[in-house]
């Protein structure tokens, strides 16, 4: 199959993404049971990297379109279980706020302490 290992990547992390959002919310919610479904298809289609930019661009938990509490919350799952999974993402939700984001610290922050983490 066509990008096997980039496929199982990504859906090894959105198993984590919906053990870390019901262990934060209390409940899986629908986007979550939708989180980067896109990339899995995708992938059957495109290369990784081109996937990559396209689910950046449009996905509502990536910075450049998210606007809500709830696309903050998923970032913030997001970035949480990333580090159970994925070995090149060591860091856990407020670390990656403020290594890679800091701009978006009073958006998240609140959330961030909502949710003790």
């Amino acid at each position: 199959m066509k990008n096997y290992e980039s496929i199982k990547y990504t859906w090894e992390h959105r198993i984590a993404f919906l053990r870390t959002e019901k262990q934060l919310l209390g409940h899986n919610t629908l986007r979550g049971y939708l989180h980067d479904l896109d990339k899995i298809f995708l992938k059957l289609f495109l290369d990784p990297k081109t996937v990559h930019t396209i689910h950046r661009r449009y996905s509502r938990h990536h910075e450049l379109k998210a606007k809500t509490e709830a696309d903050y919350i998923q970032m913030i799952i997001d970035w949480e279980c990333a580090r159970f999974t994925k070995p090149d993402k060591p860091l856990n939700a407020r670390e990656t706020l403020n290594k890679h984001y800091p701009t978006l610290k009073d958006k998240i922050e609140p959330l961030l302490d909502r949710f003790n983490l």
